[in-house]
C-alpha cells in the first residue's frame, strides 16, 4: 500500500463559497428599497423545490410565484420556505423582466441570518 502525505493548500470550496456569499449579497443590495414580496411555501411545496427528477419545481413555482406577484408594484421577491429559510430571490429589471438567483442548501441559514435585521418588513 503506497504511503500518501496530506497536502495543504488554499481552501477552493471556501473561496467559491464566499464568491457565492458575495454575490448574494449584491443581489440584495439590488433589491434594498424596493417594494417586496415574500412568499412562503407550505411543507410539501418546500420539499418538492428541493427534489430531484423530472419536473424541475424550483422553475415552476417560481414562474408562478413571479406571475402571481408582478402587480405593477411589487419589484422584489423573496421565497421562503416552510420554515423560513431563504430558497430564492427575485428583482424586478426594467430591461429584462424578472432576474433570480437561487440558495443553495447549504447557504440558507446564513442568507437568512443575512435578512434577519430586516425581518420585521417582511410581516
Amino acid at each position: 500500500m503506497s504511503d500518501y502525505k496530506l497536502k495543504f493548500s488554499e481552501d477552493p470550496i471556501e473561496e467559491s463559497r464566499q464568491r457565492t456569499m458575495d454575490e448574494i449579497h449584491q443581489f440584495i443590495g439590488m433589491m434594498d428599497g424596493r417594494p417586496l414580496a415574500v412568499v412562503t411555501l407550505n411543507d410539501e411545496q418546500s420539499a418538492l423545490w428541493d427534489s430531484e427528477g423530472d419536473i424541475d419545481y424550483q422553475d415552476q413555482f417560481g414562474r408562478q410565484i413571479v406571475n402571481q406577484v408582478s402587480d405593477g408594484i411589487t419589484e422584489t421577491l423573496l421565497i421562503r420556505n416552510h420554515q423560513g429559510f431563504p430558497l430564492a430571490l427575485a428583482a424586478l429589471n426594467a430591461s429584462d423582466g424578472w432576474q433570480g438567483i437561487g440558495i443553495d442548501r447549504r447557504l440558507r441559514f446564513e442568507v437568512a441570518r443575512m435578512f434577519q435585521n430586516d425581518e420585521t418588513e417582511f410581516m
